[in-house]
């Protein structure tokens, strides 16, 4: 997104991605950091270890076109000079960009995943999108390669063909939407923004829907299915009912069920929770989608209190999202 609104800018830009890590190197595989012609950038490769001279040989690639992988480890003498002392190597990709990458903010606008991929032995990149040839036929990639593309959740190097290839894949930023502008979401939404998080809030009482108690976030008193319409929740979203009013709740639920929330989870006692998901059932939910619902909702740690409540529904959340295998079994 920085690259293509800098290039639209009329600025020169490159892009350094980090392609293989060992030891204990800061950033993760897949971490960019994008460079303009003046020396300005954005993001980071390594923490501040390296990325003087990455930097430096982007200004030069901005001029001169074309990319260069560097290597950077505590066995060179050339890592101790830009600071990489800390017991690991990193490997990073730097190209110049003349395309700006359109098509992967295309999809990232459209909350739509799509793959950044590299080819370390052909000098070409490819920008994968839901609206490509699902075996690869406009892309010109063997068939092989795009299928394991879609297949894999983390950045990494593929080999097929006598080729490698480093594919980055590229999904919509996680959402945490909250049914209820009650206690526990105003501790819940700042943690969960802070977290990385993006966070709304909806709640048709528009007393407790303030800006006052709510500063900073993204709040709607609309009724939650009217606010679900605008803006339909996807498979990137997590949705948390906390209203224990079932004309409140419910809606919502359901239309988080049939848009296969990774997480969704309801306030209230395992009866409450017994009554909501017999209700559910008369919606025409079957007890294999229902076991989806995290109720009571949040991690089993003896939690009191809205910020204690905040915490354990936060780490739930988080869990499912990083063990998806955690997560009760999703709808199908």
């Amino acid at each position: 997104m920085v690259a293509q609104q800098w290039m639209a800018k009329g600025r020169k830009v490159a892009l350094a991605t980090v392609l293989e890590t060992w030891g204990s190197a800061p950033c993760p595989v897949g971490s960019h950091l994008v460079i303009d012609q003046d020396g300005g950038f954005e993001g980071s490769v390594s923490g501040g270890c390296v990325e003087g001279a990455v930097i430096a040989e982007a200004l030069e690639l901005v001029e001169t076109g074309g990319r260069r992988v560097l290597e950077f480890g505590v066995a060179d003498e050339t890592a101790w000079r830009v600071g990489l002392s800390c017991g690991g190597r990193i490997k990073v990709h730097v190209e110049k960009l003349d395309g700006g990458l359109a098509s992967l903010n295309a999809a990232r606008q459209a909350r739509k995943p799509a793959i950044h991929i590299i080819g370390l032995d052909d000098d070409k990149d490819w920008e994968l999108t839901e609206a490509e040839d699902s075996v690869g036929g406009a892309t010109g990639l063997p068939p092989a390669l795009v299928a394991q593309a879609w297949a894999t959740s983390k950045p990494g190097i593929i080999e097929t063909e006598g080729r490698r290839y480093f594919v980055n894949p590229h999904h919509p930023a996680p959402e945490i939407v909250l049914i209820g502008a009650t206690h526990t979401s105003q501790v819940l939404a700042p943690m969960a923004a802070m977290a990385g998080f993006a966070v709304r809030i909806i709640d048709p009482r528009q007393a407790f829907a303030t800006p006052e108690r709510f500063q900073g976030i993204d709040l709607s008193a609309d009724w939650p299915q009217d606010a679900l319409a605008n803006r339909p929740l996807d498979a990137y979203c997590a949705l948390v009912a906390l209203t224990h009013d079932p004309k409140i709740d419910d809606e919502p639920l359901a239309l988080a069920l049939n848009a296969g929330c990774f997480y969704i989870g309801a306030l209230g006692s395992r009866k409450t929770h017994a009554a909501r998901l017999e209700r559910l059932r008369l919606q025409g939910f079957r007890d294999q989608d229902l076991a989806h619902i995290h109720g009571p909702v949040g991690l089993s740690i003896g939690a009191e209190g809205p910020a204690e409540i905040a915490v354990s529904i936060l780490a739930e959340i988080i869990q499912c999202r990083r063990r998806p295998e955690a997560s009760p079994s999703r709808p199908s």
